[in-house]
């Protein structure tokens, strides 16, 4: 292939490609909205990129009122309280289409935020067409190659879901098109561009695109230019212009990388823990290639390209010879999507994630074009290959077929039969119009693809959407109206009932944004490390790495420590009756009834809970608890000693006096009975059948009342049982169901409908969940499957908070939720909640941090202490806090695990607090610095460019 920079004026092309957009587009968007959709994802769009769009809509036009003002970098909206300006870099800073919500007004934002996203896979076809110029002369066979990149299964998915994942599909080619020109020893100015924009767009993506142009430009020089540049000169040049786009962007890339690292996503293990992919991955791979309807992501292996791709990349591997860059691309692709290991590369050293595969939509585009302009010269040998390749498919997608049953696959089928009639029809003489034929072709597949993929029929992706004018409700009324009298304030936080908050349409409230209460909930790609190391510490069963603290299993010393004053809860909802101690229903909603025509229904109303017991944001304490006596504790004896004193580290502590341990926490004795009669112990628990229960007898339960109930499940290991092994104990068991029937048991069904079964779900895998339940509801710790990606942990230990009991039950449940053999520590710990924590409350409260006064980036307050302490809080702790004290700066220091807080003498102290982003300043002085010396350079090469001119004439 070769690259040509000669100018061209196409106008032709762009209005062409402009209406093919809209015919799709019809099909595509229309989809949603005739089945009353929006473009409004359920998950993030609703939870993340909306609400983050509309605050950064307000930042930008407060920015341009004033200037010379400073950045809003700190929002107690964002869970405990997080950066502003690092989670709007990843989210929304860097997209350039954001700006455009300047030009709407801000009752327009929900429309405005639908047409972006429309908007961004437009411009993703124009940069393709562009691209594909330099190539192709032939209009047709440009649009071909374009409706190709552009409507696959990963833009299908992605430019809804997560609209900023557009953006790559535009960088990526430019990128290419930017390295070219410095082999040919042309300007590095496109290529320092399409790097700027790179960096600025998304760290994420920067990452997967710079690795991605970087295997570009090492196959480039060796298939092509290893002999004909001068390596030096290329290499200076490639070198300068990667340091220009660096520190000209590096005042959102520096910051944003300093997040990435110090965020809970960067304890993640390598690859999941993974070797080799499950075994349905692989049978599943072939099919995804042309599968443009599937949802079904394997570890985010999404490409669902049009049929005819299948024998584009088959053609360009029988011509490997004449497209070695094409051909060797596609031969890499392959190996790197059989091992996790790539995909964990791509993915910042984490999950096996394959989002890398955006940039294989580049070369599978580019080889359709190929296939097309090459049709008259397809020789009988070529046809002869393409037609024994698709039997091997047809084969393998026909025999998988019966593990999956997958009907989605009718339409890519269909179309790859049609695909190859129109392959040999058109390449066995000159046709008439072929290259528009093939176009045509191309659009009804992906038409048919979207709306198989869309349709809100069989799990169509519509049906993760938001009804229409939903969102608008859901911002009104998301407590049912319980949070209008309620005064907004920093000082405190709300919550809602851990797996109770039911908003309808599969929506969990992981954000309560926009709203003017402060959750304690939050869902974004990066969070705190601290808050993540806090709530495992404290062994938060809910615990996700995009979601550190969810509602901690309504833990009522921990919901209390965190600042929680109200806590809202839906009637007749899982968990309804477990509500934490001390909170008391203040208001509830109006009760709707269900039920009709004298049949019952599920009555639905939301109550408000309120404590008076919620911690202050900030406050002093004169004991401290070093980490030889956390070590000691029971889990729920530190969470119980948050109360009694703060967590420093010995350094600290050593100057301090150590706190008097509550004795409010007792371990409760207890044995585990079977259904089967049998006395269980946990440290070899072999589950072996799926109907056997386990009774946990509490001893001497009327000792505890009025306490908290707590499991603490320590040094958890599960051994999954062999495939074989599994596949015979579920025989054994079907056998004995019907072993009084009068029709024999099927044992060949059985065996291949158990083995189906279990190849699907990735048996045997270390997945497993435990759950224990009393008469207030269950509660469950669960080890993910290794195919979660971003939500996989590794699990081996946990608090389940069962519920604050007047009255302690006599036995709880508990129940595995898989075979296999269980081992672990189980302990039962009732903490009382009684007037010994009722004092410390009291006295924490006294203690507080008064007259407090919230403003952008800062926070004042005054206190005055007897003696020296900690001024410790639950605000989360980050290195861009100063805290200055009668206007000398003090030592910050890490409280409880993850909190800001410093020391203090006796006496009177005017606080005060300010935050700026680390790296942000540092980010600021490297891009000026940058931006001017390349204005210098750009100037002196001007300069240079003349005099060379002028020597010339």
């Amino acid at each position: 292939m070769t690259f040509s920079f000669t100018k061209k004026n196409n106008l032709k092309l762009y209005l062409q490609y402009t209406a093919i957009f809209a015919l799709i587009a019809f099909f595509v968007y229309g989809t949603y909205f005739v089945t009353g959709h929006s473009l409004i994802w359920h998950l993030d769009g609703a939870q993340q990129h909306l609400p983050l769009l509309e605050e950064f809509r307000k930042t930008l036009f407060k920015i341009l009122k004033h200037p010379f003002s400073s950045w809003p970098q700190w929002s107690f909206k964002l869970g405990l309280g997080g950066d502003i300006f690092q989670i709007n870099a990843y989210y929304v800073t860097g997209d350039i289409f954001n700006y455009l919500i300047l030009l709407f007004p801000a009752s327009k934002i929900i429309f405005a935020y639908q047409f972006l996203i429309i908007l961004r896979l437009y411009c993703v076809g124009l940069v393709f067409c562009y691209f594909a110029s330099h190539f192709f002369s032939k209009n047709a066979i440009i649009l071909s190659g374009t409706v190709v990149y552009l409507f696959n299964a990963f833009l299908l998915y992605a430019n809804i879901a997560q609209p900023f994942f557009s953006i790559p599909f535009m960088i990526f080619p430019l990128l290419i098109l930017g390295i070219e020109r410095v082999l040919q020893q042309k300007s590095i100015w496109p290529l320092t561009l399409a790097f700027c924009w790179m960096l600025f767009s998304n760290f994420y993506f920067a990452y997967i695109l710079g690795f991605g142009a970087l295997l570009y430009l090492i196959l480039r020089y060796l298939l092509t230019y290893r002999k004909k540049i001068n390596f030096f000169k290329t290499l200076f040049n490639l070198g300068l212009s990667t340091a220009i786009s660096l520190s000209a962007t590096a005042i959102l890339w520096f910051p944003e990388m300093l997040a990435v690292f110090s965020s809970t996503r960067s304890n993640a293990p390598f690859a999941n823990g993974l070797r080799l992919y499950p075994l349905y991955y692989y049978l599943a791979l072939p099919s995804q290639l042309i599968n443009g309807g599937n949802r079904n992501f394997y570890f985010w292996s999404a490409l669902g390209f049009a049929s005819i791709s299948f024998f584009s990349i088959i053609f360009i591997l029988i011509k490997i010879k004449k497209y070695p860059l094409l051909g060797t691309s596609f031969i890499l692709g392959l190996i790197m999507l059989l091992f996790p290991q790539f995909g964990a590369l791509f993915n910042g050293l984490t999950s096996p994630s394959n989002r890398w595969t955006l940039m294989l939509s580049l070369p599978i585009a580019l080889s359709v074009c190929i296939l097309i302009e090459q049709l008259p010269k397809l020789t009988h040998k070529v046809r002869l290959a393409l037609t024994y390749c698709l039997t091997i498919y047809s084969c393998w997608i026909f025999l998988t077929y019966f593990f999956q049953n997958d009907e989605k696959l009718f339409i890519p089928m269909a179309f790859l039969f049609i695909s190859y009639g129109f392959l040999i029809y058109h390449s066995s003489a000159t046709k008439y119009h072929s290259n528009y034929a093939f176009l045509a072709l191309i659009i009804c597949n992906v038409i048919f693809n979207a709306i198989y993929f869309e349709a809100p029929y069989n799990g169509g992706y519509s049906n993760e959407m938001l009804p229409l004018k939903s969102f608008e409700k859901l911002v009104k009324t998301r407590y049912a109206g319980l949070d209008k009298d309620v005064k907004s304030s920093n000082s405190y936080r709300v919550s809602t009932t851990s797996q109770n908050y039911n908003l309808g349409n599969s929506f969990h409230m992981y954000n309560a944004q926009p709203n003017k209460l402060n959750s304690i909930t939050s869902y974004y790609s990066l969070q705190n490390v601290n808050i993540g190391n806090f709530a495992q510490k404290m062994q938060n069963s809910q615990y996700e790495a995009n979601i550190p603290i969810s509602q901690f299993s309504d833990r009522t010393v921990l919901n209390n420590f965190l600042g929680v004053k109200y806590i809202f809860n839906q009637i007749n909802q899982k968990n309804s009756t477990k509500i934490p101690a001390n909170y008391l229903a203040e208001k509830a909603s109006t009760r709707l009834t269900s039920g009709s025509n004298n049949q019952s229904g599920v009555d639905t109303q939301t109550v408000r809970y309120k404590t008076n017991q919620a911690f202050p944001l900030i406050y002093w304490q004169d004991t401290v608890i070093n980490s030889q006596q956390l070590k000691s504790m029971t889990t729920t004896a530190r969470e119980r000693a948050l109360a009694s004193g703060v967590y420093v580290n010995n350094s600290i502590a050593k100057h301090y006096s150590k706190t008097k341990l509550s004795t409010d926490t007792q371990t409760i004795k207890y044995y585990i009975v079977s259904s089967r009669g049998n006395i269980v112990d946990t440290s070899s628990l072999e589950h072996l059948d799926s109907t056997e229960t386990y009774k946990i007898i509490l001893k001497n339960p009327e000792n505890y009342e009025n306490s908290e109930l707590h499991i603490e499940l320590n040094n958890i290991k599960y051994q999954q049982l062999s495939l074989k092994k599994q596949i015979q104990l579920e025989q054994n068991k079907q056998a004995t169901l019907t072993s009084n029937g009068i029709i024999t048991n099927d044992d060949s069904y059985n065996y291949y409908r158990y083995l189906r079964y279990h190849i699907l779900n990735g048996s045997p895998d270390n997945s497993f969940s435990i759950s224990v339940s009393s008469n207030l509801g269950t509660e469950s710790i669960t080890q993910p499957k290794q195919s979660e990606l971003s939500f996989y942990k590794t699990v081996k230990s946990g608090v389940l908070n069962l519920g604050y009991f007047t009255s302690t039950p006599k036995y709880l449940t508990l129940t595995p939720s898989k075979l296999g053999i269980y081992k672990f520590q189980l302990q039962i710990v009732a903490e009382k909640l009684g007037k010994n924590y009722n004092r410390e409350v009291t006295k924490i409260q006294k203690n507080r941090l008064k007259s407090m006064k919230f403003s952008q980036n800062n926070i004042t307050g005054k206190i005055k202490t007897v003696k020296k302490g900690i001024l410790t809080s639950s605000i989360p702790f980050s290195e861009g806090w100063k805290i200055y004290d009668n206007g000398k700066k003090l030592k910050t220091i890490k409280t409880n695990t993850g909190f800001l807080g410093t020391q203090l003498q006796a006496g009177s102290h005017d606080i005060h607090l300010i935050y700026s982003t680390p790296g942000l300043k540092t980010g600021k002085i490297i891009s000026m610095l940058g931006i001017i010396l390349t204005i210098v350079f750009a100037f002196l090469l001007f300069l240079i460019s003349n005099f060379s001119i002028k020597t010339t004439e």
